[in-house]
């Protein structure tokens, strides 16, 4: 009986599997020049990667009907249970091919596969339908012939007597165990977070992962997120590229740029606000190592992060997109749009490319965003060799001995390197090694005295790294994820909320720049690329390069307000809302004037509609 059950379920899994397989390759076919470039080779990892993609979501809409096959067909010979299986067994998965089909086309216009956004869309396609079904009538057609297929195999599953001793027992036995292996391929696998979109982007070339998902996973995964709301403040989308170009112009400057073979190690400290650094403080602090390294590199003072969260901070600092939504960019209805990172356009000049973070692989879906963001080498828990012994019982690895594994990984990479560098131990519960305790002295908050381990720990990766070959060589940015509590009631208001470091360093030159503009996270990717002399026409128009930079502004969303910050005060608004200006008190001073409107609807417009539109790089081109 435990044999026929299995068979019964393969077959049907089987079955579907194929038809998700048939409608990627039709994808394929219908997106052709699209994909013209790629090697087979590679399209064929696409595959593979796909069938993760169709075994989760084939399961999701399949475990119930499957179940009820089983009690209906072998157990009970119930001809209620069957047909009931029957119908939730063509329904459902007429509907799933429907989604798939549907992008067949669709792709063309969005540049990405269908999510929950379609629901906005409810309005134009009923009255656009008569125009759909003539000039889409192929596609309904494609889809009335896979529902035959599939009605076709649900109307030949008939009961079957069964006679076998205890079959009530082993029929619960293999209902519960088929649910276990259903969870198990819902989630996509035994991985620490359950199977994501951005995943299917971690294969290369990243354009790929369009066709390595499918609609239906992406479609029911965003169910649940809002959806950006579309803006029209200005008529033309031209008009607001060209007045973010204007706020772009870069300030005459006449520094040397860096070699084109200059490496890039760029250090993320976990919640290393401004507020617990000695140099923002007239050296009160707890970072002594960094204040000193502030000494004799290019500190801004100014410096604003584009979210509270890591999750936002990592797509502002590595791919120019600022934290702007309720969710993050990471798990938006967004993850999967075109994104050209810091990594892809350092990858196209030559650079080996990797990241680093001591967390479990997966964590915040670092691991699926860098590889799209072109960090090809990703060095989590998974990668470390000495996890039992320094393992720090919570997130991962402590940032000592980590952060002596990254220096022994950047010496043996291929240069040049660009290297991404995400500290951990500074994150909540604060854990250092017990036997360094003692070391560092406790501040008013519990995360003082791991700030003051971080900051040493980095003393010894820079000490290290000294010694190697590449450091002479070798631009470094440290900055921080977010703020985190306050002690200082200076730090207690919008501004301090924001407030990070940013320094950048380099051995052998002298960097300048004017450091007492407003910086933000949005605008280390075009600083680096600028220093190092490169060009990218794919870099989003939030930020600037911190070397040209002259005017002061800042972009943040929070409570459903979109911000844009300056030196001493605030734009504060959104779409259909009054526009004003306040101080770093959160006090109204006065409302906004035209112009300060059109300037922060200009940010909200190209963000909305280039995030729903996929098209932030082309916008208003």
């Amino acid at each position: 009986m435990i044999l026929r059950l299995t068979l019964f379920i393969v077959y049907r899994f089987v079955f579907l599997l194929l038809l998700f397989t048939s409608l990627r390759f039709l994808f394929y076919l219908f997106n052709a020049d699209y994909f013209q470039t790629i090697p087979w080779e590679k399209v064929q990892d696409a595959y593979v990667l796909g069938l993760r993609f169709d075994a989760s979501i084939i399961m999701t809409f399949n475990v119930i009907p499957l179940v009820f096959f089983i009690w209906g067909k072998f157990i009970f010979r119930s001809t209620f249970l069957l047909q009931i299986a029957r119908f939730l067994f063509w329904i459902g998965n007429s509907v799933i091919v429907g989604l798939n089909i549907l992008d067949l086309e669709y792709f063309s216009f969005t540049g990405k596969r269908t999510g929950i956004e379609l629901l906005g869309l409810q309005q134009d396609i009923a009255d656009q339908t008569q125009q759909l079904i003539l000039h889409y009538w192929d596609l309904l057609l494609l889809w009335f012939v896979y529902s035959l297929l599939i009605l076709r195999h649900t109307l030949a599953i008939r009961s079957t007597v069964e006679t076998v001793p205890h079959v009530y027992r082993k029929a619960v036995i293999f209902s519960l165990f088929f649910i276990a292996v259903a969870v198990l391929t819902i989630r996509g696998g035994l991985q620490l977070k359950p199977l994501r979109p951005n995943i299917a982007f971690t294969i290369e070339p990243n354009k790929l992962g369009h066709l390595a998902l499918n609609t239906p996973f992406n479609f029911f995964m965003t169910i649940g997120i809002e959806p950006i709301q579309e803006v029209h403040h200005f008529k033309e989308d031209r008009d607001v590229r060209k007045l973010l170009e204007y706020l772009r112009q870069p300030k005459d400057t006449f520094f040397q740029p860096l070699p084109s073979a200059t490496n890039v190690v760029l250090l993320i400290l976990e919640s290393f606000a401004s507020e617990y650094c000695g140099i923002a403080n007239a050296g009160k602090g707890y970072t002594p190592f960094l204040d000193s390294l502030a000494q004799v590199g290019l500190y801004f003072p100014h410096h604003f992060a584009n979210g509270r969260v890591s999750m936002e901070a990592v797509p502002s600092i590595l791919g120019g997109i600022p934290g702007c939504m309720q969710e993050p960019y990471i798990t938006s209805l967004y993850q999967t749009n075109h994104l050209v990172g810091l990594g892809n356009i350092l990858r196209d000049k030559g650079y080996t490319t990797a990241f680093f973070h001591a967390a479990k692989n997966g964590s915040m879906g670092f691991d699926a965003f860098t590889k799209n963001a072109g960090f090809s080498n990703y060095y989590g828990l998974n990668e470390y060799p000495n996890k039992d012994r320094d393992y720090d019982g919570t997130w991962g690895i402590y940032d000592g001995p980590y952060l002596q594994y990254a220096d022994s990984i950047l010496s043996i990479l291929p240069k040049p390197f660009a290297a991404c560098i995400f500290t951990l131990s500074s994150h909540q519960p604060y854990a250092i090694p017990s036997h360094l305790e003692s070391k560092y002295v406790p501040g008013s908050l519990k995360i003082h005295r791991s700030i003051s381990y971080v900051d040493d720990m980095v003393r010894q990766f820079f000490k290290s790294a000294q010694q190697q070959p590449w450091f002479k060589n070798t631009l470094f940015v440290l900055t921080a994820d977010h703020t985190h509590e306050h002690a200082n009631p200076h730090y207690m208001n919008s501004k301090g909320d924001y407030l990070v470091p940013l320094l950048f360093y380099h051995p052998n030159r002298v960097l300048k720049a004017d450091t007492a503009r407003l910086v933000q996270h949005v605008d280390i990717m075009p600083s680096i690329l600028d220093v190092m002399g490169i060009k990218s026409k794919e870099v989003p128009l939030f930020g600037q390069s911190v070397f040209r930079k002259k005017i002061d502004l800042a972009i943040e969303y929070t409570n459903q307000q979109y911000r844009l910050y300056r030196k001493e005060e605030y734009i504060e608004g959104n779409v259909g809302m009054p526009i004003v200006i306040k101080n770093y008190q959160d006090q109204k001073i006065r409302e906004a004037t035209e112009e300060e409107k059109n300037l922060l609807m200009a940010f909200i417009q190209y963000h909305n509609n280039g995030m729903i539109h996929n098209n932030l790089y082309q916008f208003g081109r």
